[in-house]
Formats: C-alpha cells, structure tokens, sequence
C-alpha cells in the first residue's frame, strides 16, 4: 500500500511541476509581449518623429524657393500687361497710356534728341536751321524714329513677359514638388502605420501559437505524469500481490512435503491416538 501511495504522490507531484513550468512559460511569454509591443511602439513613435521633423525642414525650403522667384513673375505679369496694352488689346486708354510710358523712357528721348540733333545740324550748315521746312525734318525725324524704335521696345516687354511666364512655370513645379513631397508624408506615415501593425499581428499570432503549445505540453506532461504514477502505483500492488501469492505458494509446498514424512505420519498418528482417549 504504501509503494502505490507513493508512486502515485509522485505523479501528483510530476504534474504540479508540469503546470509551474507552464506558468513560467506563460509569464515569460507575457512578459515577452509586454517588451516587444512596447519596442514597436517607441520605433513607430520615433519613426514618426522623424519623418515629421525631415518634411517640417524640407516644406519650407520649397516655399522660400517660390517666393525668391516672386519678383521676377511679378515684373512679367506686369510686362504682359503692358505688352497687350502696346497691341491696342486692353482699349485705346492702355493704348495711349503705354505708348506715353515709351516715350518718356530714357532710352527714347535720347535717341530723338541724336536724331533731331542730326537734323538741325545739317539745317544750319545749310544755313535753313529756323526754316519751317528744318522744323517739318525734325518733327517727321522724330515720328520715324519712333516708329522705328516702338516695335524694338515692345520686343523687350514682350521678352519680360516671357520671363515671367517661365518663372511662374517653374514655381509651378517648385509648388508641385512641394505638394509631391507632402503627399509621399502622407504616404510615409501611412506605412510606419501599416509596417509595425503587420509586426504587432504578427506577434500576437506567433505568441498566441506559443502559448498554445505551452499549454498542450503542459497538459500532456501532466497527464503522463498522473499515468505514470498510476502505472507505477499498480505495478507496486501488482508486485506485492504476486510476492504474497508466492510467499503463500512456498508455505504450501513446504507443508505438503512435511506431511509426507515419518516425523509427520508419527505425529499425525499420536495426535490421533491421543484424541480417541478423550
């Protein structure tokens, strides 16, 4: 009685331990999880910061692109203006009012006071220099000489206007720059998103997995614990029994034999003499 108690104390005891290795596996794990989920957290968190701090210093350097360029769209915004006044397109009061800018711009007057200067020199070595035919030379000079020269200026405001028109293009590009720069932010941001919640899946999965086989080894080694000891705990009364049986076998034999001997027939006899006097 006492081996099988004891065999199986043992399995009780080889199944405690099984289920305390359990849950230290299972706090291990816990653990594991806890430090791992919080690993990712901080990554994504400093991914974050990084990414905002790279887009914050790039955004602006766009901007101040942009508006270094400002000056010279403007300045062709204007030129175009007064392009399409010189062409008569905004109306006869652009028109007057941009061949009145022409004619008072420096490069002008001084090319009409040459060419009129020209005229009345050669009038007065003529000796003709306040005749109205010398004033008539000047007067149509100076009218030639701007039509001459009005196609010459428009040809640079119509260049200014252009210079514009390629600046306020490339600021175009400079502004789709900075929107392809904000929306690869987005974009960014969205797959420090999407990368660590594929690894936080992927944790709970493969700890989910882990902790299922902790809890399967544990029952089966508990089990066979328990059948051990029950094995182990029948094995002993089995043992004992067939010790017994044995004992109980001898005992037998050795009597048999004894009955069969002289000593034995002379006792058996006296024992039956003596019980018929009584």
């Amino acid at each position: 009685m006492a081996a099988g108690t004891a065999s199986r104390n043992i399995g009780i005891w080889g199944y405690d331990q099984a289920q305390d290795a359990s849950n230290r596996v299972a706090e291990l794990l816990g653990n594991t999880q806890t430090n791992a989920l919080n690993a990712l957290g901080t990554g994504r968190t400093n991914s974050l910061a990084a990414l905002e701090q790279g887009y914050a210093a790039a955004a602006p350097q766009y901007q101040a692109a942009i508006e270094r360029l400002d000056p010279y769209a403007q300045s062709g915004l204007r030129a175009l203006g007064t392009y399409e006044d010189s062409l008569g397109l905004n109306g006869q009061a652009g028109y007057d009012s941009t061949v009145n800018a022409y004619r008072a711009s420096p490069g002008y007057q001084r090319r009409v006071d040459e060419a009129t200067d020209a005229v009345a020199r050669k009038a007065s070595a003529l000796g003709a220099l306040g005749s109205g035919n010398t004033m008539q030379a000047i007067s149509d000079r100076a009218n030639a000489l701007a039509d001459e020269d009005y196609g010459r200026w428009q040809g640079q405001v119509q260049g200014l206007a252009g210079m514009g028109q390629q600046t306020a293009a490339t600021q175009s590009g400079i502004q789709q720059n900075l929107g392809n720069l904000l929306a690869q932010q987005g974009r960014d941001v969205s797959n420090v998103w999407g990368t660590t919640a594929g690894q936080e899946s992927g944790l709970y999965q493969n700890l989910a997995g882990l902790g299922a086989n902790n809890i399967w080894n544990a029952a089966n080694a508990g089990l066979s614990a328990v059948q051990t000891g029950q094995k182990n705990a029948a094995d002993a009364v089995a043992s004992r029994n067939s010790m017994t049986t044995n004992i109980i076998g001898s005992g037998l034999s050795l009597l048999t034999l004894g009955m069969g001997s002289p000593l034995a027939a002379g006792l058996m006899a006296g024992g039956t003499a003596a019980a018929a006097k009584r």
